[in-house]
């Protein structure tokens, strides 16, 4: 009974919902002067502690059933764009005294170049756009589009949002990378640049001269509350951001603008109602390999499922 009436919420509901959206407090994101970006929105990953907790985040209404079984909304579509296909780019900003683990970088870079075509990340294909010319389905089409170390200090007064995407937008340009939908940068802060404590990771989007650029704000992985529960890399902070990251990643697919693509009337995107919920693992601790390679990732959400809910695809 619970599927059959969430069934018949209508479009128009689910897009007020869409436009009136809060976000978790983050770190300041107001533009400095003369950047030239103009900040849009950002959707954040809630830490293990908040999924298990009955306390509502501002975007995550939805509560655990016992046992952790979360109670997901379908996903509705809020007539923007989706990336139809995604090439992802990894800036690490590791100053002096914040590197990452020897192994952090590549399996990261690693999992970029895995994950296009898998049946995790099949499960983006049931969504679409419709901009007017028709209906159009995401495709399972993943790139890894390249990296870049930076090793400038981080700011004085810590990392910001504002600070993200002007490190972002700085990147780009450096590097004459390209904008727009479809593309999306990792920003992975070394050790001790971002301290963890309501969020893991968020995407969200800014734009520089009229064009949008689609950015995940990544802290260093295996913070509290942000890990996962086993290591089949024996590197339990990249596996940890791996995990962060194909969440951010699926997200920003499905839902590029943080609000018009693809989220819950509660304001949840697909990946927030399947958040630290993991598939069976093998022997060395991974719930999916990828070309040959062991991962252990959220599951994601499947709207065709019966019932709907979350899957390894």
């Amino acid at each position: 009974m619970r599927h059959a009436l969430r069934s018949k919420l209508t479009a128009a509901t689910a897009l007020a919902a869409a436009a009136s959206l809060a976000v978790l407090a983050l770190p300041a994101s107001s533009a400095s002067a003369g950047s030239g970006i103009t900040p849009g929105r950002v959707h954040p990953m809630k830490v293990i502690e908040k999924v298990k907790s009955k306390v509502a985040l501002p975007t995550e209404n939805r509560l655990p059933l016992i046992g952790g079984a979360p109670v997901g909304l379908p996903l509705m579509y809020g007539s923007g764009e989706v990336e139809l296909t995604n090439t992802n780019y990894a800036i690490f900003w590791e100053p002096a005294g914040h590197a990452s683990s020897a192994s952090y970088k590549s399996l990261i870079q690693r999992w970029f170049n895995d994950v296009g075509g898998s049946a995790l990340f099949n499960t983006t294909t049931q969504y679409y756009q419709d901009l007017g010319s028709g209906q159009q389905n995401i495709q399972n089409v993943s790139r890894f589009g390249g990296s870049y170390v930076d090793t400038a200090p981080f700011p004085a007064g810590g990392i910001t949002d504002a600070a993200i995407q002007a490190e972002v937008a700085r990147v780009v340009a450096l590097n004459g990378w390209p904008k727009g939908v479809g593309n999306e940068y990792f920003m992975y802060s070394g050790p001790g640049g971002e301290i963890v404590s309501s969020y893991c990771a968020y995407h969200g989007y800014f734009s520089v001269g009229g064009q949008t650029v689609l950015y995940a704000d990544e802290p260093y992985g295996g913070q509290s509350g942000c890990e996962v529960p086993s290591s089949p890399n024996g590197d339990p902070a990249a596996d940890s951001a791996i995990n962060t990251t194909s969440h951010e990643q699926w997200e920003t697919i499905t839902d590029p603008t943080v609000g018009g693509g693809w989220t819950a009337l509660d304001g949840d995107e697909g990946s927030d109602q399947c958040n630290f919920m993991f598939g069976s693992t093998n022997a060395s601790g991974a719930d999916v390999t990828l070309n040959g390679h062991g991962y252990i990732v959220q599951q994601e959400w499947d709207n065709n499922g019966a019932p709907f809910g979350c899957t390894m695809g």
